[in-house]
This record gives C-alpha cells, structure tokens and sequence, in this order.
C-alpha cells in the first residue's frame, strides 16, 4: 500500500523533519504536515531513556501531565484542562484507551500507560483534533506507534536496566522482543514482554516503614501481520498491562521530603488489556482501512482518608453528624457514635473498578498523490463503566486492609455509565498552483449516556443513607468543522493557518436526590486559532513557530447546587475560558555527530467568565488561572556521538527541563487551593555502543541535582486540609544494557 510505503520510510533513524507521520490518517512527511505537530522517533526515545509516554513531556511543548501515579494521570495540552471526559486523546497503534469515569464522572483523570519499548516513533497532535479523531481530543491527541511484525526478518532485542535512587530501593526492568517471520512474505509475529521492579522512595513516618511504593509492572504484547497480497494488510493485536503498587503520594506538612504519616493503605492496582484488529486494502487510487478495538480494564484504587474524620470523635461531633432530637446525644447514642468515628480514622476509600469499551472505524483515503486528497469515515463507541466506592477501615496497628470483610465496610455505593456514541467524518484538502493548500473537514456526532446507581450503605459522616438503584439519561448531537489553508514556499518553508473546533460529550450526575433538571449537562466545545510557520532555514536545521488562541465556552466544571437546602457536588457546564500560547521548536545537526533539541512553550490559560449560574456554584471567576498549567514549559537536549574505533562508539547526552509554576484549583480564596511550584530536571546519559547498533551499554543519572521537582499537588476534606503530593523520583543512578539480534 502507499501508506504501508510512507510508514516505512518513517524509519527509526530519521531525524527532523525527514519524519514521516500518519496525523492525517495518511503518510506525510512531519514538515511537509499543516499541523502543530511534534514527533520523536523510537530510535530517540530509546537513546534518552524513555519508557512511558508521561515522559514526551520532554519532547513536546505546551504538554503537561499531572502525575499521580501509575494509572492515574491526567494529560494536557494546551491548558484544556478539566473534570469530565478526556480532553487529548491517548492512542496505542490505531486503539484508543479510556480512562475509567470513576464516582465523580472524571475519567480524564485515569488515563493507562502502556510501555514504551520497540516503538516506532510517538506522535503528540497539539490543538483540537474533532474530525478525524472526534471526542476527547479537543486539546490534542498522544499516539504511540509500535513496531510491526516484518515478514522477511528474524530478529529480537532486549534491555537490562538497574537503578539506585537516593534513599530508596533498588529498581530494575527487563525488556525483550522477537520478530518471527512464520511464512515469508505473508505472516509474522512480534511479541513484546516486559518487567518492572519500582524503586520505592516514599517513607511512612506513622508507622516507620520505608519505600512503600517499591511496587512492579508487566506488561507484554503480540502483533501478527498478514500480507495475502500486496494490496491487502491484516494485523493483529493484543497488549497487556497489570501495574501494582502503593501510591507515591506524601504529606507536604510532613516537612520532609518524600514523607507521609498516612495511616491507612494508598495504592494502585492495575490491569488493562487491549485486542485490536485492523485491516488494509489498496484499490490503487483509493485505500479502506477498517479497525476494531475492544479495551478491558480493571482496576482498584486505593486512597487513605483517615484524616477526614479527625476532631469528629467528640459529643458535638455526634450532634454533628447524627443530628439527635433535641440536639444532644445521648450516652446511648455517642458510644456506639464514637466507636464508629474512632474506627473510621483508620481507613481508606477502596474503589474497585472496570471499563469495557468496543470502538469501531472505517475510513477510505486517497492514496493517487495528486493534487486532491480526502478521507472519509464512520466511527462507532460502546463503553461500559462501573465503581463500587467502599469505604474500609484499617488495621490501627499497620493500616492493612481487608476488603473481604464485611464487617471493615462503611459506606458501599455504586455507580454505573454507559456511554454510546457514533460519527461521520470527513476531511478533504486540494492543492493549487502547487503551493497552496486548502483543507475543510467536519465530523456530525450523536450520543447517549445512561448512568445508574444505589446506595447500599450509607454513613453518616457522608450524609448519606441506603438508596435504591435510579437511572438518568442524556442525548445529544452536533458538528464541529475544521479550516485550514497552507502555503509551500519550498521545501524549505511553509506557513499555515487553521480553525479547527473540538468537543467532548456531555453526561449525568449521579448524585442521589439531585433534581431531574440538573442530572444532565451537555457536550462542551472549543475554537482554536493558529498560526505556523514551520522551516528549514539551513541544512541539518528545522525550526516551527506557532501562535494560537482557544475560546472555550459552556465548560464542563466541577460544581455544587446553591441555595441555603440541600447541596449537591456535580460537573455542570458554566463560564468560559480563553488560552493563548506560543510554540517554538528546534531541532538541529550542526556538525557530525551533535543533535540538539529545544522546545519552547508559553500557555496563558484564563477564565474570560464567572463559573455561575441561578443555580450552580463553581470556584472559578473571570481571570482566575486555569489549574495545573503553568505558563512555561520549556524542554532540551543535546547529545554528541563520536567514533573510539573501527569496533566502538560512544556517546554523551544531557536533558534538561523546565516547567513554570501552577496552581491546584482555580480560586484564590479555595482553602484547598494549592501552588505548586515551578521545578527543573537535568538528566545525563554517557554510553558506548556497537557501530551498527547491535550492542549499548549506558551509564546514566536521572534528577541530576536531586531536585524537590513536585508535579501535583492537591487537598480536600477527604485529607482533612493535608496537601497531597506527587513529583520525580529523587537522583536515579542506573546502568542500561541493550542487545539487538539479527
């Protein structure tokens, strides 16, 4: 096929703008696409290090994700950041993974990490992509290509890696892959496996025990291509994922670093598993690709919320929290009242989990070259969710759980969403004069949420008692269009402009006694204009510049209902907000042997209205700073390889990052609002390896200066007021060993 062709010439050792990507659903080279669009090739991630796509960080400007740990986190481009679905897609290969929506309807929140291990190159779309990709990538869209399966040979490869961190304990990780053709030509198989040991750093001073989070991954998948004929491409997939591992979060007001004094369990436990089948066929002018992808996963989150409770074991406490007739409890009633209270300040929130989500897509594409090319598709989704919300208490002498006790529940609630949806899209783009290109697309969608849930237990701290299950709906339909015109000077220099409209749909709260009116809340959309130059001002050196601005309106927010009656937490749609930003990107070979990258971003994210309503209550005012996005990331590297002997080469490389200050809600009268501040990471790599690649071996120093680089913070009445704190593993001394057979 053409775009089997282009895929292939994207080989692991292009640089650049040599790159060739598939963003349009068609092969183009990365400085030739009318798009803000970085990419890195496997070849590179695998020379610095990288192993998870939270790590593209450091290859992107403008992209942020806040890192709670394995399982849980929340990616950003741009500043479109908010509670509800997704705002970037995340795609492995051509299968898009989702988030788990939780009891708060947040599954952007959740997004799964695969490895990244024999990777073809990754891909980070900056900006709406509503029409070819649809919802959950208004903000932009991550997607990581694998390598696949070559008929014509047998190879495999394999990484050992040993680390130290500072004050904790060891970490290690084993990677390998094999490539076995099965009939030449037409069949091959590529399987993939992986282990990880984590090096646990976190301390819990309550009840003196070290490195807490020294969990482990594995993870693995199997590829199968075939090739019947030159027109037709089948493959196949299947990739696993199980992560298991207690939280890296601490305590701020510990005053130490890395240090909780939590007294119950926090943790992650992990299990995500992906089977995709995509098929190819070349009709010459035009080719049919077709996907099928069903994503299972399951998942326990586990989170300490003993704190919650403190200062409630007292006589007003009971008046509080039972609300007795006359307004005093009785001894009757405050024994059995501080035995529960005293109980649950040993406890957790145990939230098993799953969700089970079957895409669909079918799209024809140009393929003749000429000057007109389009695309053409329908999209169908099926994702079912669930979350039983238990909370546990602890054993006071080791903060253990056991949730296969009954006895230890205290509150049991569950909730379920379904989410169905279905697309067409279409993009079509025409070339004139051979220099200017003009490209319209547009996508109609329409879904349907249901979400459903029951109470089987309250508690009394919650306000909340044993409901019976209720069920709520919403629908909804819309467009949303894309305009974009480039203009080739050369190949050396092309300025673009665009439009382009992004969404995420809406849903229903299920929050118990909520009026009807306000269960549902509607899909929330975006514009984003852009201007960018991407060039080549001399050999061996691409710069791009972008410029843009989004006007976000109707958000999707988290809220509560106003009134001085009953008041409920919910997400809504209210206010409005305006990001404007800049990109810059260098990448360049001066000499022989230097590479050197820069990316430059600047984000100014803001609400431009008040998030209220006659009904609804949000945090945010007019000019209040969207949460988690700091208005700098900046982001480099420079690594230089030189020759030892005919036998030997080695190489040297250092990576820098800068990420500006942010806070963890919007107002800067909420109690729970915290800075996080601006941190820096420098990472060094030294090695020597093979001419033809075959062998490395690489000595390496992650977090050089051992910086307190905090990534997220955040606090609520769940942690009693406490602060929340995630950030970079301290200084990671490792040695790194490759092997590749052919």
């Amino acid at each position: 096929m053409a775009q089997e062709d282009q895929e292939q010439q994207g080989s692991a050792h292009a640089t650049g703008g040599e790159i060739v990507v598939t963003a349009l659903k068609r092969g183009t080279r990365l400085q030739d696409t009318p798009l803000a669009i970085s990419a890195v090739t496997g070849d590179s991630l695998e020379r610095a290090g990288t192993t998870s796509f939270t790590e593209l960080t450091q290859n992107t400007p403008s992209l942020r994700i806040v890192d709670n740990g394995p399982g849980n986190r929340r990616v950003i481009l741009r500043g479109v950041v908010g509670a509800g679905e997704a705002t970037v897609g995340v795609y492995y290969d051509e299968s898009p993974v989702a988030g788990s929506v939780g009891t708060t309807s947040d599954a952007a929140g959740s997004t799964p990490d695969f490895r990244v291990f024999d990777v073809e190159r990754a891909e980070v779309l900056r900006g709406p992509q509503g029409t070819l990709y649809g919802s959950g990538s208004m903000g932009g869209t991550v997607r990581i290509i694998y390598e696949k399966p070559k008929t014509d040979l047998l190879e495999g490869a394999g990484t050992l890696n040993l680390s130290a961190v500072k004050g904790g304990s060891p970490g290690a990780s084993v990677d390998a892959m094999v490539n076995l053709p099965i009939v030449e030509d037409k069949l091959a198989l590529r399987v993939v496996g992986s282990y990880q040991q984590f090096g646990g750093y976190i301390d819990n001073s309550y009840y003196g025990t070290k490195n807490i989070n020294d969990g482990y991954s594995y993870s693995g998948r199997a590829l199968l291509r075939f090739t019947p004929t030159d027109e037709l491409t089948i493959d196949l997939g299947a990739y696993y994922t199980k992560v298991s591992t207690d939280a890296s979060r601490w305590f701020f007001e510990t005053g130490e670093r890395h240090t909780t004094n939590a007294r119950s369990e926090s943790g992650n436990y992990d299990e995500s598993r992906i089977y995709s089948g995509t098929l190819r066929y070349d009709f010459g002018p035009v080719a049919l690709t077709a996907v099928s992808t069903y994503f299972d996963r399951d998942r326990t989150v586990v989170g300490d919320v003993s704190d919650n409770f403190n200062g409630r074991d007292t006589a007003a406490g009971c008046v509080t929290y039972l609300k007795p007739a006359g307004g005093v409890c009785t001894p009757a009633q405050l024994a059995p009242y501080l035995d529960l209270t005293r109980t649950i300040q040993f406890s957790s929130l145990y939230q098993p989990q799953g969700v089970k989500n079957w895409t669909n897509e079918i799209r024809l594409s140009s393929t003749d070259g000429g000057p007109f090319n389009w695309t053409f598709g329908g999209y169908l989704e099926d994702r079912k969710s669930w979350v039983r919300s238990t909370l546990l208490s602890a054993n006071p002498a080791s903060g253990e759980l056991n949730p296969f006790i009954p006895a230890n529940i205290y509150y049991d609630r569950t909730i379920n969403d379904h989410l169905k949806q279905k697309a067409l899209f279409a993009e079509l783009s025409y070339k004139f004069f051979d220099k200017l290109t003009a490209t319209v697309g547009t996508r109609w969608y329409e879904y349907d949420k249901t979400v459903g849930g029951v109470v089987d237990q309250g508690q009394i701290h919650y306000a909340s008692v044993p409901s019976a299950y209720t069920e709520a709906q919403t629908t909804e339909n819309g467009f949303v269009h894309k305009f974009n015109l480039s203009y080739e000077f050369s190949r050396d220099l092309m300025i673009y402009a665009q439009a382009a409209q992004g969404f995420r749909p809406g849903g229903v709260n299920q929050a118990i006694g909520l009026p009807a009116a306000l269960s549902a809340y509607t899909a929330d959309s975006l514009w984003n204009y852009e201007l960018g130059v991407k060039s080549q001002p001399i050999q061996g050196v691409y710069f791009n510049l972008t410029g843009y601005q989004i006007d976000w309106s109707n958000m999707q927010v988290s809220a509560r209902t106003s009134g001085a009656g009953s008041v409920f937490g919910l997400i809504s749609n209210v206010g409005a907000a305006r990001i404007k930003g800049v990109e810059a990107e260098l990448n360049a070979s001066p000499i022989d042997g230097l590479s050197l990258i820069a990316n430059v971003g600047y984000t100014d994210a803001k609400l431009t209205e008040d998030q209220v309503s006659q009904v609804v209550v949000a945090a945010g005012r007019k000019g209040d700073r969207l949460p988690f996005v700091p208005k700098w990331n900046v982001s480099g590297s420079a690594e230089y390889g030189w020759s030892l002997s005919d036998s030997l080469d080695a190489s040297v490389r250092l990576d820098a990052s800068y990420s500006g200050s942010s806070y963890s809600t919007l107002a800067k009268t909420d109690v729970y609002r915290r800075k996080v501040d601006e941190y820096a990471l420098v990472n060094a790599r030294i090695g020597v390896e093979a001419p033809d690649g075959n062998w490395s071996a690489h000595l390496y120093v992650n977090n050089l200066f051992d910086a307190l680089a905090i990534t997220t913070k955040s606090s609520s009445a769940n942690t009693g007021g406490l602060t929340v704190t995630h950030g970079a593993p301290p200084r990671t001394i490792g040695l790194s060993l490759a092997k590749r057979f052919r």
